[in-house]
């Protein structure tokens, strides 16, 4: 979440810097309605956009199991896993900056629907038909202001009729170009990105761009521009308008009026520049999209310890001719096989050996990694029950963190296997005996069908592995 927050910054910074520096002092009008909206929407969806700029993590298929790099074995053996008393984490202790993040969100979003009923109930009184337009007068603001094809004109107005003329072609542009639209996203976006500053910035700039489109549309209809620019002034001293309404006197009355005396550049001026801002947006969205953006803001590489569970003349479960000791080191090599300047996987044993379970811990404390994961499969008297499975203890100093670090492990494996939560687990030797952040994920059962032909399918122990890594690297992200 926070990194997401930091690119949508960056890259929309950037592209407020091109509009600033490009686009704001130019009557190509639609031009930056349409650029506005575009680097606001795609900014905020590109990290979600995944392009593959860098092969950093080769295809799974092309890399030669046989072959490991970054990981170490150690020798002997492992004890029979001791289990401690067992609890089924029923919170997700969530962290009180997203508590915050999200009751500030639901009043906005509150007062977004308050302000819809609000446009609602006024479109409902009665009407007269000027042109396209639907006109209501209200008293509910003393500015004139537009929603989709309805007019709001204070009840107890007394305009000139040169001023009505100008009002009504203006708020019929607004209508027209279906502004409304672009205003209701924008309350949208407020309501869900509100923390990032540059969404108030590109709102304003937005509003302001409608009301250019609106001034040169009207003014090239016939209108008088002096007697325009005339009533942008006499009209545009109020304060408050409907919300979710386009209006025709508000937004800075001083660039409205110098926008509408200004004279167009040159058709290369323009052309240079339009070409200009669609090259270097077209660099920010890419950069923002590119898989490798994480390394951006971390180049140290998450440093995990796997340990596959059992091994040598500890067996684990067995189901028929299924092992778990075979099933949990073939995912085991898999996953090492993925080891990467992201994710450093070290292991405690890439083949059958029985390594001690006091081994196993002493390895860990002396790597001291970021994370260790001890992999196993499950196994039950009743068949039926499946799913994962993730135990921490709750007993350590780095329990929030285990805790988090099981969510997202257990989120990943969804496309696997069903969830069965983290729970707590104080008993487990290597839970109880390291220093480091610590989660066993049991990844299915060899006792249900459906598990057991995942566990043993090549292809799904490939999956499985690839899984687990997204996991890691997730974890390595938000670190």
């Amino acid at each position: 979440m926070i990194s997401y927050f930091i690119y949508t910054m960056i890259s929309l910074g950037c592209s407020y810097a091109v509009y600033v520096l490009l686009l704001r002092r130019q009557k190509t009008f639609q031009f930056n309605r349409f650029f506005l909206l575009s680097a606001l929407v795609l900014c905020l969806a590109a990290p979600f956009i995944e392009f593959e700029l860098f092969k950093a993590v080769p295809s799974i298929t092309q890399i030669p199991l046989e072959n490991f790099t970054k990981t170490d074995i150690l020798i002997d053996t492992v004890e029979s896993i001791e289990i401690g008393e067992e609890v089924t984490v029923t919170s997700n202790r969530t962290h009180p900056i997203t508590i915050i993040y999200i009751t500030i969100s639901l009043l906005l979003f509150v007062r977004f629907l308050k302000n819809l009923f609000q446009l609602y109930r006024l479109t409902r009184a009665n009407f007269e038909t000027i042109g396209k337009l639907k006109v209501i007068k209200t008293s509910d603001s003393d500015m004139v202001a537009s929603f989709f094809n309805y007019m709001f004109l204070p009840s107890h107005h007394n305009l000139p009729e040169d001023d009505v003329n100008s009002i009504v072609a203006h708020e019929t542009v607004h209508s027209k170009e279906l502004h409304t639209l672009d205003i209701i996203l924008l309350e949208f976006l407020s309501c869900v990105f509100w923390l990032n500053p540059f969404i108030w910035l590109y709102k304003k700039a937005i509003l302001q761009n409608h009301e250019f489109i609106a001034d040169e549309k009207s003014v090239s209809s016939g209108i008088d521009i002096e007697n325009y620019s005339n009533t942008i002034i006499n009209l545009g001293q109020k304060d408050y308008r409907v919300p979710l309404t386009s209006g025709f006197n508000f937004i800075q009355i001083k660039n409205r009026i110098i926008m509408l005396h200004q004279s167009k550049s040159s058709v290369l001026n323009r052309t240079l520049k339009i070409t200009s801002v669609i090259f270097l947006f077209s660099g920010i969205f890419a950069l923002s999209s590119c898989k490798d953006l994480d390394d951006t803001l971390s180049t140290e590489p998450l440093v995990v310890v796997i340990d596959a569970g059992h091994g040598g003349k500890d067996s684990g479960h067995f189901s028929e001719h299924e092992v778990e000791k075979t099933i949990i080191l073939q995912i085991t090599n898999l996953l090492a096989s993925l080891s990467n300047d992201k994710v450093e996987i070290v292991l405690t044993r890439n083949n059958d050996k029985f390594v001690e379970l006091s081994e196993r811990a002493d390895f860990i404390n002396n790597i001291q990694p970021n994370l260790f994961l001890s992999l196993h499969c499950n196994a039950h008297s009743d068949a039926s029950i499946s799913g994962t499975e993730a135990y921490f203890n709750p007993k350590l100093q780095d329990a929030e963190t285990s805790l988090k670090y099981a969510d997202v492990l257990i989120k990943h494996q969804l496309d696997n296997f069903a969830s069965r939560g983290v729970k707590e687990a104080s008993g487990f030797y290597l839970l109880k005996n390291t220093t480091v952040p610590g989660v066993y994920l049991e990844l299915g059962f060899l006792t249900n069908e459906r598990d057991r032909v995942v566990l043993t399918d090549k292809r799904e122990q490939l999956k499985i592995a690839k899984s687990i890594y997204e996991g890691l690297l997730e974890i390595r992200n938000s670190k």
